[in-house]
């Protein structure tokens, strides 16, 4: 087949494209190399020994490695992030529209000396009324959790929006996964034994997370569970073994001995871009090349007992080796926010957990996708309380916190699903499916996932509903509302 002017046109500029840059390939490849060797004797644990032997030479590898590394700085500094940061520094610089300062510091809830955390008091509260606990695990990735200052303006926010909030210190300079859970553990029985003596409802405290602290926010809402599996399996076949492998099986059991008091179930969580499936995220840094430089590579190390601290696979297992587990034993109420573009903790970890929790008949379970955010930050969102970002989160967070206050009116007035009404049966689901996807979509219509990608500036809302049933079919986009943020 012969070859159009077009075709020739385009391989003719192609190559003196390729002519003209060729005096720049050499710095640019050296450029590229330099970032990525550096990068790994800086990251890979093992550069301590023989960095010689670690550093990558393959082009392909390093051409994967560095646009993983471009990717992440993307994730992390795209969509508004910027403009909410240079709007927040600007108002702090001017002192201007500045939130009162309501926090009691410096709470000690444990025996150790790091055991502090900061109370957020809301303003206008009624007396004799008990509000809604919000309690905070700091960190996008395991080692920061005690970076809990960086996270001081986002908890005010939470706090002016009608509700206590709970930001505690955890861990310290080498403190692993159990350590942490530990001293969270430690800081969640506080509140449940103090919620009374500071005008909190016990019954309704939530704990927030994002990245890695949603990990760890999911693990601990899976104590209760977890050992009502243990104990009542122990009694029939002592030893029984829940996980696939026995090293990961022998994992959990350690770091569940470690908490030895769960007084009851959170209320519900709040998980906003967060990893879920160890395994998982492990097998896509591979692919990306970064398996030995990641944060998942450095807390986790080796993949043998990856099973034991990934919630997505012990909810499939307690679903799966369990007669009964009461859906009581679980958080009644499970909010999952996740953008589709983020490249470090990819979409599919949050639908994998969404289907595990619909599996088990979590009563409340929704799932919010920001179609077009990368990372979806919620320390840098609310540093501006009047963007339309942090509005929105504001609004998701309201309605999942108090479901049948004015948080879930406002969404029902954008088009969402009564948190009250009667679940649909498969048939009905099905056919809503239909519907909505016959349906031109526009700012106020129903949309699916699929579609949103086309349009601008909009997120993917799938409001507050309640499950009662999984089903397959309703799986992950029945009834989405696309809005504008």
């Amino acid at each position: 087949m012969g070859w159009s002017w077009r075709s020739a046109v385009w391989y003719l500029v192609a190559a003196c494209g390729g002519v003209v840059l060729l005096p720049f390939a050499l710095p640019i490849a050296v450029t590229v190399y330099a970032i990525v060797w550096l990068y790994t004797w800086t990251h890979d644990p093992r550069a301590r020994t023989s960095i010689l032997q670690v550093l990558p030479l393959h082009p392909r590898r390093v051409f994967r490695c560095v646009r993983a590394l471009w990717s992440g700085m993307l994730d992390g500094l795209g969509g508004p992030t910027i403009a909410i940061i240079v709007t927040y520094l600007a108002a702090k610089l001017t002192r201007s529209a500045r939130a009162q300062d309501t926090a009691v510091r410096d709470i000690k809830y444990g025996p150790q000396a790091r055991h502090r955390l900061d109370l957020f008091v809301p303003l206008g509260r009624e007396s004799g009324g008990h509000m809604p606990v919000v309690v905070i695990l700091p960190g996008y990735r395991w080692s920061k959790t005690k970076r809990a200052r960086m996270y001081r303006p986002m908890a005010q926010t939470l706090c002016g929006d009608g509700m206590f909030v709970v930001l505690p210190r955890v861990g310290g300079a080498g403190a692993g996964l159990e350590d942490i859970l530990g001293d969270f553990h430690q800081a969640v029985q506080w509140v449940f034994e103090n919620a009374d003596n500071f005008g909190g409802d016990a019954r309704r405290v939530h704990l927030l997370g994002y990245g890695a602290g949603a990990h760890l926010c999911t693990m601990y809402s899976l104590v209760v569970p977890l050992k009502t599996w243990y104990a009542q399996a122990d009694r029939i076949a002592p030893g029984a073994q829940l996980l696939s492998t026995a090293r990961a099986d022998q994992a959990l059991r350690s770091w569940l001995k470690r908490i030895r008091r769960v007084q009851r179930p959170v209320a519900g969580l709040i998980l906003v871009s967060g990893v879920f499936d160890i395994a998982g995220q492990r097998k896509y840094e591979a692919e990306r090349c970064i398996e030995h430089l990641s944060a998942t590579c450095r807390t986790f190390g080796a993949l043998d007992d990856a099973e034991a601290w990934s919630p997505s696979a012990i909810v499939r297992s307690l679903r799966r080796r369990s007669a009964f587990i009461p859906a009581e034993l679980f958080a009644s109420s499970v909010l999952l926010i996740h953008g589709r573009r983020d490249s470090t903790f990819v979409l599919q970890q949050s639908q994998r957990l969404f289907r595990e929790l619909c599996e088990i008949d979590v009563p409340d379970v929704n799932m919010k996708i920001y179609a077009n955010l990368r990372r979806v930050d919620p320390s840098i969102a609310l540093l501006a309380p009047a963007s339309a970002l942090a509005q929105s989160l504001l609004e998701d967070i309201r309605s999942s916190v108090s479901p049948s206050g004015s948080g879930a009116q406002g969404a029902q007035g954008h088009g969402g699903n009564d948190a009250s009404a009667p679940p649909q049966d498969q048939g009905q689901a099905q056919a809503s499916i239909e519907h909505t996807q016959e349906q031109a979509p526009d700012e106020h219509s129903q949309a699916p996932v699929e579609n949103s990608q086309s349009q601008e500036a909009q997120t993917t809302d799938s409001g507050p509903r309640r499950r009662t049933r999984p089903d397959r079919d309703y799986f992950p986009h029945a009834n989405l509302i696309a809005s504008k943020s």
